[in-house]
């Protein structure tokens, strides 16, 4: 028979206060009333730990409502993730002028000078995650998000004054660099920051900003010159700088690993609506769990010394190499060139901005989605409809090559196809990836897994980037799109076969279920 217990679930960990059911009344009415309350069964079968998805399930689960902190922490930290958004599609409304009577390079540039400035930023964010990897465990996530707008911000100013295409290169190595270490330690501040109910949701915030940071350029791009596109681009690390030196917090993970046990309270009390019991509860759980991965020494060795942890690398790596497989830095980078390719009569500022607002709408429904499916279902739906729609938008330019007679009647294929490729992949592969590598590695070693884990994507990003050009030119523009439909069908073989489900789980939880 199944015995029941009430739990008091208050922490980011989600670790119970056990109380007996005849607990005191007043001492129940002392709880705040957004506490969550969850009547789990203690007992669990025997094979439940092989099971992807929780074998147990409440019948009533309430959780407590996420507070206006927590919102404007998480808002304000990712106008970063904005700024790093605009690098990925800067090119593609000013590579056209870079070719114009107006472009601000004093010599013009060929087709493997373009390439490289379209592709050297991801060389840039290869590195970034290691310097701002190592800074995030010296001196803390809040001090090491400050300092990453730094290279942007010096990046971005050699690109808006200078007149040489070897500094070009540079601002965009620079602005790579800081990009490298949002994807890194923005990822770790927002699994840090939140609880096991909403971190699913709140590190899809990241892939929304991204999205409106990629929408920017197509929206004004076109229509300011370059110098003062590039200005423009200051403004959300200005307002992020500001707010987020004034408001956000340090993490209460890093504030335990340094005995700053006040700070913490404080923290988890603003961020979750915690009362001082409750923090105080949490506190003691995070300093538990310090304890016991002190007593290995964590890095990039400690990293690939136990199964769990090596199973946790390749499905995180293996999901962002897919994620930059799929071939959406290339797709956005040069978006507008691909719309001039199809000779649609579509506008292709028009075009690629309309991409752009589906983008955004798509990463914002899978926010909404993703404690609800879950992770796996929406990379398998993601993959699929990723390469459906780049396999038919590869068709189009096949028999656009071989001038097929009846092609003037769908002239409205390649955009359909390209919202398509946009919103499936913005359904999973986009954010999802992201959420996974934020939740599946133990604190000791998270640090040196982000860095490692996403310098290897933003060097799959440099490839797939700097090849797309010199493939379409190759193979043709439609043999390039096949072989990203290639690459999302293997991907959705990937998800189905070797990716664990982690939602509603912490860190601890995913390991045990990753090393059987």
């Amino acid at each position: 028979m199944t015995e029941y217990k009430m739990e008091i679930s208050q922490n980011a960990e989600n670790v119970p206060i056990s109380m007996d059911i005849n607990t005191d009344k007043k001492e129940m009415i002392n709880l705040k009333n957004d506490t969550e309350v969850v009547y789990t069964p203690t007992t669990m079968s025997a094979d439940s730990k092989f099971n992807d998805f929780q074998s147990l399930k409440p019948d009533k689960q309430v959780v407590p409502g996420n507070s206006f902190f927590l919102y404007r922490t998480a808002f304000t930290g990712n106008l970063l993730a904005f700024t790093a958004g605009i690098g990925f599609s800067w090119t593609s409304p000013v590579l056209p002028k870079l070719h114009g009577a107006n472009s601000p390079l004093s010599t013009p540039i060929d087709a493997s000078q373009e390439s490289l400035i379209a592709s050297i930023l991801c060389v840039g964010a290869a590195i970034g995650p290691f310097l701002f990897g190592y800074l995030a465990d010296k001196i803390g996530r809040k001090k090491t998000l400050l300092s990453i707008a730094v290279p942007m911000i010096v990046g971005i100013t050699t690109l808006a004054f200078t007149d040489q295409v070897k500094l070009y290169y540079f601002g965009r190595l620079l602005y790579g660099i800081g990009s490298g270490g949002v994807f890194t330690v923005l990822t770790m501040y927002t699994g840090e920051i939140t609880a096991d109910y909403n971190r699913g949701k709140f590190s899809c915030i990241l892939g929304i900003f991204v999205a409106l940071g990629v929408l920017y350029p197509f929206s004004i791009g076109g229509f300011l010159s370059v110098r003062i596109f590039c200005l423009s681009c200051f403004l959300p690390l200005q307002v992020f700088l500001i707010f987020f030196t004034l408001y956000a917090p340090e993490s209460p993970s890093y504030l335990v690993r340094t005995s700053r046990y006040d700070e913490a309270e404080t923290a988890l009390i603003n961020l979750h609506s915690l009362t001082k019991c409750q923090a105080r509860d949490d506190v003691s759980e995070l300093q538990r769990i310090q304890d016991l991965q002190a007593k290995t020494k964590g890095g990039v060795a400690e990293l690939f010394n136990s199964k769990g942890t090596r199973k946790a690398f390749i499905i995180s790596a293996g999901l962002l190499i897919i994620q930059q497989f799929s071939g959406i830095n290339a797709v956005t980078g040069f978006m507008e060139n691909i719309f001039r390719a199809t000779g649609s009569s579509i506008p292709p500022q028009a075009a690629t901005t309309l991409v752009g607002v589906i983008q955004v709408v798509t990463v914002f429904i899978t926010s909404s989605l993703i404690e609800k499916l879950g992770r796996k279902f929406l990379l398998m739906a993601s993959a699929m409809g990723a390469a459906a729609s780049i396999i038919l938008l590869g068709l189009y330019f096949f028999l656009h090559k071989h001038e097929f007679r009846l092609l003037e009647y769908f002239w409205w294929l390649p955009i359909s196809c390209l919202l398509l490729y946009i919103v499936s992949f913005n359904l999973g592969l986009g954010p999802v990836p992201w959420t996974v590598l934020s939740e599946i590695f133990p604190d000791n070693v998270k640090s040196s897994a982000s860095a490692l884990i996403s310098s290897i994507c933003f060097g799959t990003s440099f490839v797939v980037t700097l090849a797309f050009p010199i493939l379409s030119e190759m193979l043709g523009m439609a043999e390039s799109f096949w072989l990203f439909g290639l690459c999302c069908i293997f991907g959705a073989v990937f998800v189905r076969f070797i990716v664990v489900e982690t939602k509603g789980r912490n860190p601890m939880q995913i390991q045990e279920i990753l090393g059987v």
